[in-house]
């Protein structure tokens, strides 16, 4: 799939987390995304539309509770992180 044609509401796995399938050994349990490898969700929004740093990323809402498996989660829509394009994997 190429990754300009991401569409909001289109549904994704997570299946690497900042193009790595595990944390560095100094990752604070908060901030253990890689925790959510294999979890599923919709785009949200794409950054360039929000003016947001990073243009290859994209907000990502998940279908599992993020905070409850203990991760910070600091955006607006609840379970919505900014993810790597490249991280995720269309599903059916």
């Amino acid at each position: 799939m190429s990754f300009a044609i991401m569409k909001k509401g289109q549904r994704f796995m997570l299946y690497t987390f900042n193009g790595t399938e595990t944390p560095d050994k100094e990752c604070n349990e908060s901030e253990n995304y890689w925790k959510l490898i294999k979890e599923q969700g919709i785009i949200v929004n794409h950054a360039d539309e929000l003016g947001f740093p990073n243009k290859n990323r994209v907000l990502f809402q998940f279908d599992c509770d993020v905070k409850a498996l203990g991760l910070e989660c600091h955006n607006e829509k609840p379970t919505a992180l900014w993810i790597l394009k490249t991280d995720l994997k269309e599903i059916n």
